[in-house]
């Protein structure tokens, strides 16, 4: 099956033009999923539009991001085709009975309880689910432990992460990211980041924390989202 993204009204939508850079997008696509969050609202019932407002910037930033990673470069403000895999039909069994359609009742919770998950879910991948969270970079290198001149070649393998650590050292410590750009490797809700390959700063989140040390302090680009 093939869709057809708008990418210029995603570019509008977060007060972007064409042309703009992954650092650019990236901020901005933040800030408007902290608007759109469910938490914002606190002890108000959930608005429909913006819940599926925000399921589909999410998707459409998931699509800048494919494009990107096989283009080097982020799509343009034309409508851009995407291919997407046409879902298998499951039959039931020979002999077996279909299942039976639930009550017209119980069909409203349902629905709602099924947007509620994916949103949860959705919102987990792309770490804003931990607003009281302050992300951090490291300003000072790292205190992980350092080898004696007698440690073995599995001693001597990182425990922890580090500025200026490459990129197959990060792969050996946390494994294959969730979502993964040259300069952006995402972890769930946590992040790395990265210049020409060497680790420059991450964000360690309690929902998916990563092997860093304790030194750190708030990054000035990572405030909370207002």
């Amino acid at each position: 099956m093939v869709d057809k993204i708008d990418f210029l009204a995603f570019y509008q939508q977060l007060g972007l033009k064409p042309g703009c850079t992954l650092d650019e997008l990236k901020g901005a696509y933040r800030r408007r999923v902290a608007a759109l969050h469910p938490d914002r609202r606190g002890d108000a019932p959930a608005d429909p539009a913006e819940a599926e407002s925000l399921q589909a910037l999410i998707a459409t930033y998931n699509a800048a991001n494919a494009f990107q990673r096989r283009y080097g470069r982020l799509p343009g403000g034309q409508h851009v085709a995407v291919s997407r895999p046409m879902p298998s039909a499951s039959r039931p069994p020979p002999g077996s009975q279909a299942p039976a359609a639930p009550r017209r009742g119980l069909r409203r919770p349902l629905l709602w309880l099924a947007a509620l998950g994916g949103i949860a879910w959705l919102v987990w991948s792309q770490g804003f689910a931990d607003f009281d969270s302050v992300p951090a970079r490291v300003a000072t290198t790292s205190a992980a432990p350092r080898p004696t001149a007698g440690a073995t070649a599995a001693n001597a393998m990182p425990t922890h992460l580090d500025i200026g650590m490459d990129a197959d050292a990060v792969r050996s410590l946390e494994g294959r990211p969730t979502l993964e750009n040259p300069m952006h490797w995402d972890y769930g809700p946590s992040w790395v980041e990265f210049s020409d390959s060497k680790v420059t700063a991450w964000y360690s989140s309690r929902l998916r924390p990563l092997k860093v040390a304790t030194t750190r302090q708030p990054a000035p680009d990572a405030a909370k989202p207002r």
